[in-house]
């Protein structure tokens, strides 16, 4: 009997019945199948446009006593019973409960049988269904394929290059899998299938195998192995991702490389992404960042994280400054432009410099370049003082052609009158001052003289000192003798405080007589009639030893001292005062005491006088021979 469609309206009302989601088969006397639903129809595969196939239910002794006794006594029953289309037997072993139909298909033939299949039994039998489609697909892949049972017994393999294990293909024929297989793989198959035991579905691992050979590489596979909805068996890949392993391992090793460069240079790097978060940041970065450090984690972005640093007070600027300047800094971070510097507020300096990658990230580098600031202003000051070096050369040419001309014209002048006997024959005395005004001019001329080649040569580092230990109240004794008429010319006293446990002074002695002279005569010039001059000499706690002349002239402020220490400088204006030198008597003695690894020191205040202190290093107080 073949089966009419279950679209037709009148096919026993059965329409009712067709969407129903348990397998349903109205079967008659004779065990042919004349009607089934949309849910049997799918149990036992059947396509929807071979819907006349001739379906037989096949039912052994038992089963065909229940379908019999539920025929005659219209009580349900259940029965195991096969069904064949055709030739072929689609489900064997089907459990199904048997129900009378309430209608025949004629009134002389016997009732129709329901058979209804269980809702467990539909799904195991799609799950084998699946099952089945499963390991069939397995052999189209070009992995080394087992079929597995649980304990590891190989139940059937295919492989395209059964050699790559470096395992004759026998011995897969027989055996377990994991004794088949050589150590790591044995042991690490083993683990998996009790892994798959305590109910995990899927396992995977990895193995390595070494090389058969010393010029072939190790190689490593990736096993995995997939429960079958059976419960029994196992379905066991394996492939050989050696290249794959060996790919990630040289990206891995060229990621490190990079990194290990971007930790090696100088500069601090920095990268954000293209939504403006942190990626990463090299050890340089964080350092110049150290006191926010805790901010400087992947993820954190741009504008947060500057608006933080300068909250910090990292950087060099006044709180009216940060706000413009860090919109300033958004501004060449969003768009790019020229480097940035910026002080940090430990004082060093730091340039900016951001461009863009194709990504649309950002890629920055912070450079420290404080020693390249301190090159800067140090080539400054370098320029500023050969500017100022220059200077002074023409202002030596200058002031030396302005002291030399005044006493030149004086012997010249005097020269002439007594060349032209003006003032009439030889014998007069006037021609006597005559002579005296060019013994004065040429004194003057030859002090001068004396000190610029002194300074020059002090300045060169040519001066030899010859040295010895030298006393410094015969030196101060010989230096009054010297002053003394001009003293008393000037009615100025000249006072002397040494303690008798002051020791000597290695030293040059002449060159020592020399500044005591230069400061006493600078001292004669500016203290007036009535005043005093004392040269005191006192050991100092540390060991060096302090020369000093005080007067009670009339003083400087502290903007003179520097003039006075110029060379050609005058701390007074020579209208406001009769007295004129030089003007390298302060400058000499300041290079000659620095010449023995000393120093001088002004003190002085206006209508207070002024006090020059000469202090000698430690190493040449009361020694006989100076230990270099």
């Amino acid at each position: 009997m073949t089966v009419p469609h279950h679209d037709d309206p009148g096919c026993l009302g059965l329409d009712l019945l067709v969407g129903l989601a348990a397998p349903l088969w109205l079967v008659g006397a004779d065990g042919l199948v004349v009607w089934l639903n949309e849910a049997a129809a799918g149990l036992i595969d059947l396509p929807a446009l071979d819907r006349q196939t001739v379906l037989r239910v096949q039912a052994n002794a038992a089963a065909s006593a229940a379908l019999a006794r539920c025929r005659d006594s219209g009580r349900p029953g259940r029965a195991t019973v096969a069904l064949q289309a055709g030739d072929r037997v689609r489900i064997d072993d089907l459990d199904v409960r048997v129900t009378r139909a309430p209608a025949r298909l004629s009134a002389s033939s016997p009732p129709l049988l329901l058979l209804e299949a269980t809702a467990d039994r539909a799904a195991r039998q799609e799950m084998a269904r699946l099952t089945e489609q499963l390991v069939a697909l397995s052999y189209a892949y070009p992995d080394l394929r087992f079929e597995l049972r649980r304990d590891g017994t190989i139940l059937d393999f295919a492989t395209a290059s059964p050699t790559e294990l470096n395992i004759p293909a026998e011995r897969f024929l027989n055996g377990r899998a994991q004794e088949v297989l050589p150590d790591p793989a044995g042991a690490q198959l083993d683990e998996a299938l009790a892994r798959l035991s305590a109910e995990e579905p899927v396992v995977g691992f990895e193995f390595t195998l070494p090389a058969p050979s010393s010029n072939q590489s190790d190689a490593t596979f990736e096993a995995r192995l997939v429960a079958l909805m059976d419960g029994d068996r196992v379905l066991c890949s394996v492939r050989n991702v050696s290249e794959r392993v060996r790919a990630e391992r040289e990206a891995r090793q060229s990621h490190a490389r990079l990194l290990d460069a971007i930790e090696s240079v100088a500069e601090g790097f920095v990268l954000f992404d293209a939504d403006d978060r942190l990626v990463l940041c090299n050890q340089r970065y964080q350092d110049l960042f150290s006191d926010c450090r805790d901010e400087l984690t992947p993820g954190t972005r741009f504008e947060p994280l500057l608006r933080e640093t300068s909250a910090h007070g990292l950087y060099h600027l006044s709180p009216e400054e940060a706000e413009a300047w860090v919109e300033q800094r958004l501004e060449l971070h969003r768009k790019g432009g020229p480097a940035m510097e910026v002080q940090l507020s430990n004082g060093r300096w730091m340039r900016i410099e951001e461009r863009r990658t194709s990504d649309g990230g950002t890629v920055g580098v912070r450079t420290d370049i404080t020693d390249l600031k301190h090159r800067a202003l140090e080539l400054a000051a370098a320029r500023d003082a050969a500017e100022q070096a220059n200077r002074r050369k023409s202002d030596y040419v200058h002031h030396l052609s302005h002291e030399l001309r005044t006493p030149l014209n004086a012997v010249m002048g005097f020269a002439q009158i007594l060349r032209d006997e003006v003032m009439g024959p030889l014998t007069n005395p006037r021609y006597r001052e005559a002579a005296a005004q060019i013994v004065t001019a040429g004194d003057y001329m030859l002090e001068l003289i004396n000190n610029l080649l002194d300074l020059a040569r002090i300045e060169a580092g040519k001066m030899e000192l010859y040295e010895e230990a030298s006393d410094l109240t015969s030196l101060i004794d010989v230096t009054f003798a010297m002053m003394a008429a001009r003293a008393d010319a000037a009615e100025v006293a000249l006072g002397c405080d040494v303690g008798a446990d002051v020791p000597s002074l290695y030293g040059d002695p002449t060159m020592i007589r020399q500044m005591l002279t230069n400061l006493v005569g600078n001292a004669l010039k500016f203290t007036p009639p009535g005043g005093r001059i004392t040269v005191a000499a006192h050991r100092n706690g540390d060991g060096t030893l302090t020369l000093s002349v005080r007067d009670t002239g009339r003083g400087m402020t502290p903007e003179q001292i520097p003039l006075a220490l110029t060379a050609f400088s005058q701390a007074h204006d020579r209208m406001t005062t009769d007295e004129v030198g030089t003007g390298l008597g302060l400058p000499l003695t300041c290079a000659q005491v620095a010449l023995h690894g000393g120093r001088l020191d002004i003190d002085s205040a206006p209508g207070q006088g002024t006090t020059v202190r000469l202090t000698f290093p430690a190493d040449r107080v009361g020694v006989e021979e100076r230990v270099c």
